[in-house]
């Protein structure tokens, strides 16, 4: 197994997270969350670090649409040193508007701000995940992509939940037009709201999480869905890590009780019970983690790991190091 590390992660720095109006507070999505994952993992399984630098990525835009795009790259150059921009105003049509404006066409809410570096550190971001599954799909070994900015929230043509490009969707793509055969399943405290616009038949998306509409991305209230290739399952509020790693069992045996090569797991820390993004509370402790390492790493096929969320940085070292410890044993490595 080897790591993918994003080099450019650090060009994107948010100062200010709106999500819950004014006056904002410190945003939580640093790059600090990178560096401390990736000593954890280094502590439980000591491999090969791939340091990524690209700055470009075309291959977003085999999954994402090119109005889109061009958006994200056109407003990044608009952006003055030290600036950010948020939309200032939300229409489902912006094409006409100057371009300050456009944005509110691609996002629908105001915690995620566009700094001078954050679209090539989102390319930067992609990249690695895509060089990770390269590297699966050629050596037929598992890996683990530290990408940053993360990405289960970004649709088609949407950004926001911290999110620009949805690596593990490029991923699953990368490795489905390699003859693979894929399933991407979701362990983020939060709803991949992004990834169930990609699910398809040959990559299917399988996703454990908190309630949609009390937890961001505070779907509609008359949200269901009705995608047969997405499976969705909201776990309650204030459950045990013993529930929750339950729970997780349960979604992994309906996920891979297909014939599936690949894993793409879209990895949040979120889940830990400190974590400050939590709006309804659940109690996974640090330990919890290992056995979720194990659960996956006793899977026969391949996995991709790719980080989502995770904020509280006085434990992300030690619950990564839990889940590494936990998967390298399984896997034999």
């Amino acid at each position: 197994m080897k790591y993918f590390y994003p080099q450019l992660h650090t060009l994107h720095n948010p100062s200010i997270d709106l999500s819950d109006g004014l006056p904002g507070y410190k945003h939580l999505e640093v790059a600090t969350r990178v560096s401390l994952v990736l000593k954890g993992a280094l502590s439980a399984y000591d491999t090969e670090v791939v340091s990524v630098d690209a700055s470009e990525c075309e291959a977003v835009r085999e999954i994402h649409d090119d109005d889109y795009v061009d958006f994200l790259v056109a407003i990044s150059k608009e952006i003055e040193e030290g600036g950010e921009y948020v939309p200032p105003l939300f229409r489902q049509n912006l094409k006409k508007s100057p371009l300050f404006f456009q944005g509110g066409m691609y996002c629908s809410e105001i915690g995620t701000p566009i700094g001078e570096g954050s679209i090539t550190a989102a390319f930067n971001s992609a990249q690695t995940a895509l060089d990770a599954a390269k590297y699966l799909c050629e050596e037929q070994k598992n890996a683990f992509a530290f990408t940053r900015p993360p990405g289960h929230h970004a649709g088609v043509r949407r950004y926001g939940g911290y999110c620009f490009f949805n690596n593990a969707y490029l991923a699953a793509n990368y490795c489905v037009k390699r003859g693979k055969k894929v399933t991407v399943i979701d362990i983020d405290y939060h709803i991949g709201d992004g990834s169930l616009e990609f699910a398809t038949k040959d990559m299917p998306y399988f996703s454990l999480h908190a309630d949609v509409h009390r937890n961001y991305p505070y779907l509609d209230a008359t949200f269901s869905n009705e995608n047969e290739f997405v499976t969705l399952k909201a776990f309650q509020s204030g459950i045990s890590g013993e529930e929750y790693v339950q729970e997780v069992v349960s979604l992994v045996n309906d996920a891979v009780n297909r014939s599936v090569d690949v894993v793409l797991l879209s990895l949040g820390f979120d889940t830990l019970e400190t974590d400050y993004t939590q709006d309804e509370y659940i109690y996974v402790k640090p330990e919890n983690f290992r056995v979720l390492g194990e659960l996956f790493g006793a899977l026969e096929q391949e996995v991709l790991i790719l980080l989502e969320g995770g904020y509280d940085a006085e434990y992300l070292e030690l619950c990564s190091q839990n889940f590494v410890s936990g998967f390298v044993k399984r896997k034999g490595l």
